[in-house]
């Protein structure tokens, strides 16, 4: 077809090649407008423009043997900066303006392809060229670079690009070098490389044509879902349509002879690209991404419902998705069904694709206003392919505005249910993330295994040396343990033979207990995915208490849980009183926090043993018989109270005194009063 166009357009001016190439760059065909603008500044076209001044001669660059162009960068970033210097390009030459701008756009186009070598040797021409009109230039060569995983000559590119953006005050030029900066040191940063993981590529059954990504499960973790462009995928026209270059969704299961790849059923490809599907947990749903051959920027998320065992034609889903002019993809939905995440470059956002959700009913409608996950994970830059693993409460998510180690890096960021407040976004390092494109991150329930999509692997049949591959990912499981000693709090010394309870404070389990040793120590092994509540003991000891949580951790943990425990007699632990109105048999709000306050340390130490012992005025306010009867009720109030909290009532004694023991014989004012109208709390065993 291209060389059919060629056939017909001989003699074409730069006025007109222009026009395409900018055409195509608009709809995202990067390729074909590499090819159209090198028609601009080849000397062989013919020019219509006449420029106000004489132009100086264009020449295009040269591309490096592969040795140079490889550049791999060990060791320390500072140990190689010297020969790095050498990539830093202080000429500045100047040529005419369109000739600049085109030299950005090529560069520009092969970034947009993900052909990161040539990226390189345009924007160094650009660079070196300069031109005001692009003044951050040299942030797009560190980027090429770092992607080419030349930290080095990266990490000084994004310097004078740092400093030139520190002059004019550029905030968000500062925010973008000093992460790029992070990253250069990421990069050579041996620390950076997660222990226990494993990247495998997948075989030929997935990792067939021009490109596969995206794999999720679909309906059990048994079941694989993912896209691929490859040959017998659906086409409008073949003699118009290459189907190795459209995407499809396909679907791998499980046999009993062992595994049966075939499309997503029903109308859900379609001669359009299809990717990034979701499965509500539900299974009556099916979310995915669309997207035109012919224009990158016609993007949207699409819906299907699953109607009598078949899946109905799918429908665009509404302006709170989708809008016009803009890209949204990457659809996810929570386990509940009620809240639909993806990406989008719609207005209101930090930049470019950024993380939105919306609530979503039983048939897929929205409600409300699309709500941005703020800047705490949006970035100026893109951030794209979120996965909820809902036993963790953690969303993972690609992005290249955070410090990574050159294009989309995977990231996590956990929710606290308790405050609906998302972690600071953590890299997940290597292997997992590499110097290219890393994205469409999912995890099993066990944490152990997950995919991947990456375009770390060079690949001659690609256009641009790269294309995209899915990986496995494998991760040892998580360990999680605690370990600590008992102290008596007034010595300091250790505590040998104390007990310590672990309950489960979901009631899961039944609670127990173990040992400390000689030395006042314990150790135990814990469970994924459990709250426990951890209770210290020892006769003639106040308790403590801690709580440990494997619930929602991401990755092993050891615990360290130190108790400590004071030294009692039953004559020297006092309560506070609760106090009453006159005649009056309610317990005040102070009160409630007294009792509250004496009920945790029941249960912190569950061999206490106490009596309640309730007090009225003196018998000038009233009748003994009365007094005795009023004191007795209001003892019986504070045992009900305690009671009902979960204290056994065998672990409480009743008593009333009436008048008969004030606390002050002779009142004199209300106050007076007051204190005597009194129940005390006394530890008895």
């Amino acid at each position: 077809m291209l060389f059919a166009f060629y056939a017909t357009s001989f003699g074409q001016t730069k006025k007109e090649w222009l026009k395409y190439a900018d055409g195509a760059f608009k709809k995202g065909d990067y390729k074909n407008a590499v090819v159209y603008y090198t028609k601009v500044i080849d000397k062989n076209t013919p020019s219509d423009i006449t420029y106000p001044y004489e132009a100086k001669p264009y020449t295009p660059p040269k591309k490096p043997d592969s040795a140079s162009a490889a550049n791999m960068v060990s060791g320390n970033l500072m140990q190689d900066s010297t020969s790095a210097k050498k990539d830093l390009v202080k000429v500045k030459v100047v040529i005419n303006p369109q000739d600049q701008y085109v030299t950005h756009q090529i560069a520009e186009s092969y970034r947009l392809n993900h052909d990161y070598q040539n990226a390189e040797l345009w924007y160094k021409e650009s660079v070196k060229n300069y031109s005001p009109d692009y003044p951050y230039e040299g942030y797009w060569l560190g980027d090429a670079l770092m992607k080419n995983k030349n930290y080095a000559a990266a990490n000084l590119q994004f310097e004078v690009v740092l400093a030139k953006a520190t002059e004019k005050k550029d905030e968000t030029m500062i925010k973008l070098a000093k992460q790029k900066i992070a990253g250069c040191y990421m990069g050579v940063d041996p620390n950076s490389i997660q222990k226990g993981v494993t990247i495998t590529e997948l075989d030929s059954v997935f990792n067939t044509g021009t490109s596969s990504f995206a794999v999720n499960y679909y309906m059990d973790e048994s079941t694989l879902q993912f896209s691929s462009a490859r040959e017998g995928n659906v086409v409008a026209d073949p003699k118009k349509q290459k189907a190795k270059y459209t995407s499809d969704i396909y679907k791998l299961s499980k046999t009993e002879t062992g595994t049966e790849l075939k499309k997503i059923e029903g109308p859900i490809n379609t001669n359009q690209n299809e990717g990034a599907g979701f499965l509500a947990s539900d299974n009556s749903r099916f979310f995915f991404t669309r997207w035109s051959p012919s224009n990158k920027n016609e993007c949207a998320v699409y819906f299907s419902v699953l109607f009598n065992g078949e899946w109905l034609i799918a429908q665009k889903m509404n302006d709170k998705v989708n809008l016009d002019g803009y890209r949204s993809t990457d659809p996810i939905i929570t386990s509940d069904g009620s809240i639909i995440y993806y990406s989008s470059n719609r207005p209101g956002g930090y930049g470019k694709m950024d993380l939105w959700y919306e609530y979503i009913d039983e048939e897929g409608r929205t409600y409300g206003e699309p709500i941005n996950m703020g800047p705490l994970l949006n970035t100026p830059e893109d951030e794209v392919s979120p996965f909820f693993h809902a036993g963790t409460s953690t969303l993972y998510f690609s992005s290249e505005g955070h410090s990574g180690f050159g294009g989309l890096d995977v990231f996590k960021s956990t929710l606290n249910k308790e405050d609906s407040i998302w972690s600071a976004p953590r890299n997940l390092g290597q292997p997992i993330n590499s110097n290219r494109d890393d994205r469409y991150f999912v995890l099993d329930v066990s944490q152990q295994n997950g995919y991947l999509t990456s375009d770390r692997k060079e690949c001659e049949s690609c256009t641009g040396g790269a294309c995209n591959k899915v990986y496995a990912v494998t991760k040892e499981k998580n360990v999680y343990d605690v370990k600590g000693t008992i102290y008596n709090s007034e010595t300091n010394e250790v505590i040998p033979n104390a007990t310590i309870t672990f309950k489960d404070i979901r009631s899961d389990w039944e609670p127990f207990l173990i040992t400390t040793d000689t030395s006042g120590s314990y150790f135990y092994e814990l469970k994924e995915g459990v709250e426990l509540y951890l209770k210290a003991q020892k006769t003639n000891f106040l308790g403590d208490a801690g709580t440990v949580f494997t619930l929602g951790l991401t990755e092993s943990k050891h615990f360290e849980r130190d108790f400590f425990l004071a030294p009692i007699s039953s004559g020297n632990i006092t309560f506070p009183n609760v106090e009453y109105d006159f005649e009056m048999v309610i317990l005040r709000p102070s009160a409630m926090k007294i009792l509250d306050n004496l009920i945790e340390i029941l249960k912190l130490n569950n061999d206490f043993k106490i009596s309640i012992e309730s007090h009225t005025d003196i018998f000038e306010r009233g009748l003994d018989k009365n007094n005795i009867q009023l004191s007795e009720q209001r003892s019986k109030l504070c045992y009900d109270y305690i009671v009902s909290k979960g204290i056994a009532a065998e672990r409480l004694v009743m008593k009333g005194y009436g008048d008969t023991r004030p606390l002050i014989a002779k009142p004199q004012t209300e106050e007076d009063h007051q204190k005597n109208r009194r129940t005390t709390f006394t530890l008895i065993k």
